[in-house]
Parts: C-alpha cells; sequence; structure tokens
C-alpha cells in the first residue's frame, strides 16, 4: 500500500542519515537509507535545501547531499536553556549566520514555536537591555544588536503562516515609543502563534500630531469594521502623553465596531498603576502577563 509521507516524517529521517554521515550522501543512498522512493525523496531534499536545512554539491552527475553549518535535528527533550546560551552566544559576537541557522534548525525541529520565542528570544533582548543599563553596551552596538533580533522575530513569523485556529479572536499592536518597539512586535508574534489573527501595527512615535487620533481610529475602523468577536488593541509605550492619546482616540471606537474592543498597555510599572486615568482597560509592565490576559480574556469571551 502506498505510505504518504509527511513534511515532518521524511525531513527527520533525511536530517538523522545526514547528521551520521557528514561526507555527505546521494540521493539514491538516501532513498535506499529511508525506505522511501527516489522521486519522493528528491522532492523533499529539494523542499529541505528552500527552507535551508541541506545543501548539495555536484560530483559529476551525481548531487551529494549534506546538512548546512549548524544544522542538527533537535528531539525532546529540549534543554532550551542551551538553546538559549548558544542563541545569546551568537547573537553577542555578532555570528549572525549561526544565530539565524539556530533558529531556523529549531524552527524545523520539534521546538514549540512560542517557547522559541519567550524562552530564547525575550531573555535575549532583557540581557541586551541589561548590558546596556549598566554600561555594558555602547548606543550602536545595542542598536545593531536589537536589529538582529528583530529579524529573527520575521524569521520566526515567515515560518508561521497565519492558520486561525480561534474563532472571533484577533489582536493589532502598535508602538508609540521607540525602547517598545521589540516588545510590540514579540507581543503580536505570541499570539500569532497561538492561533490569534494579529499583527503588529508598526511605530507610530514619530506620527502622533493633533491629527493622528483620526488617521489611526481611520484605520482600525478599516481592518476591524466588519468583524467580530473579541479585539484586542494593544499600545506599548513608556510615555505618559502617547499612552492617554493613543488609548483616547481608541476609546471612541468602542461604540461603533460590531466587536467587542479592549484596550491593553504595555509600559513602565509606574504608568500601569494610572491605567484609569489614560483610559485603558488593562495595562502591564511585563509582556507575558500581557499575552496570558489576552488568553483568559478569550477563554472568558467564548
Amino acid at each position: 500500500m502506498y505510505h504518504r509521507y509527511t513534511l515532518d516524517e521524511v525531513k527527520h529521517k533525511i536530517m538523522g542519515l545526514l547528521q551520521d554521515d557528514r561526507a555527505g550522501l546521494s540521493g539514491i543512498e538516501i532513498a535506499a537509507k529511508t525506505g522511501i522512493n527516489r522521486m519522493t525523496i528528491t522532492k523533499y531534499l529539494n523542499i529541505l535545501l528552500t527552507l535551508g536545512l541541506v545543501k548539495k554539491k555536484k560530483a559529476g552527475p551525481v548531487n551529494i547531499w549534506y546538512l548546512e553549518s549548524g544544522i542538527t535535528d533537535l528531539e525532546f527533550p529540549i534543554n532550551y536553556l542551551e538553546v538559549q546560551q548558544s542563541f545569546i552566544t551568537a547573537i553577542f559576537e555578532n555570528d549572525y549566520e549561526k544565530s539565524n541557522r539556530l533558529i531556523v534548525n529549531a524552527l524545523n525541529s520539534t521546538l514549540d514555536k512560542g517557547r522559541i520565542l519567550s524562552d530564547v528570544i525575550l531573555p535575549t533582548f532583557n540581557t541586551i537591555n541589561e548590558l546596556y543599563d549598566r554600561g555594558r553596551l555602547g548606543k550602536t552596538e545595542r542598536v545593531a544588536l536589537l536589529t538582529s533580533l528583530s529579524e529573527v522575530l520575521d524569521l520566526i513569523k515567515f515560518s508561521s503562516p497565519l492558520e486561525t485556529t480561534r474563532n472571533n479572536a484577533h489582536a493589532m499592536f502598535v508602538a508609540s515609543s521607540e525602547d517598545k518597539v521589540f516588545l510590540a512586535k514579540a507581543g503580536a508574534l505570541s499570539l500569532r502563534i497561538s492561533g490569534w489573527d494579529s499583527y503588529y501595527i508598526g511605530s507610530a512615535e514619530e506620527h502622533i500630531d493633533p491629527f493622528f487620533d483620526i488617521d489611526f481610529q481611520r484605520y482600525i475602523t478599516k481592518v476591524w469594521g466588519e468583524k467580530k468577536g473579541l479585539m484586542i488593541l494593544g499600545i506599548f509605550s513608556s510615555q505618559e502623553s502617547s499612552l492617554r492619546f493613543m488609548s483616547l482616540a481608541a476609546n471612541a471606537l468602542k461604540t461603533k465596531l460590531k466587536g467587542q474592543l479592549s484596550i491593553a498597555l504595555l509600559t513602565s510599572r509606574e504608568h500601569s498603576y494610572m491605567r484609569e486615568y489614560i483610559g485603558a482597560d488593562m495595562a502591564f509592565s511585563e509582556l507575558q502577563s500581557l499575552v496570558d490576559w489576552c488568553e483568559k480574556e478569550y477563554g472568558r469571551f467564548k
């Protein structure tokens, strides 16, 4: 009987073989060792090539296949702390090829994408800021490191096609101060991985003017005007003035949208205590607390 293989099944078979034989194997050898016909193996080898997990070299008329540098076939149980430390080391050594390869490796393994974000990427972000606050990093180096880290978020996002599994769960996150851009982007990605219709709008800091509220409202209405369900608008800023401005603009839409709109802030601990004065439903100083609240709100909404 014909067996229909999944990508994960074939991927782990191929990567396991190539991991054990670093000299490389031909497609014929891989087909023989896996028991999968050559045509199917060739198809999946080309998929893995596109994903950046394998590479090939010509040896006369034959293609010899190898694992890409730094790739291993990760399986459970995984020590996330070891992955985190390897990633942090690569980032601080400015070895961005190695750090990206490590994340590609993790994304194409059995690791949970949400935990890659929470246990590997966010701790690295916190370490960068802690070292900067202690004077161990200069401004330019911090910018370079955060840029690299933001590119890793894109890598995770593009490997996580939006397949909404939570009906009527919508979220939009916007940053209105530079220091919260990465967290807004990471927060939207975290909910997206969990099945939300979620995305990061961008940074609005330099665009806020007396008329920006009208433009902001017009955009939200355009995106959410016909949708129903729970709608979480996350405003990320360390500045009280922008938090209040953006919250007031969003609050005016609560009676105009078909869904249930809630406004959540991610800000400093000091400003989070002022959420009612600022005009938000909830406020947090930690990203994970905000994400957990979104999940609880969705649970109550259902």
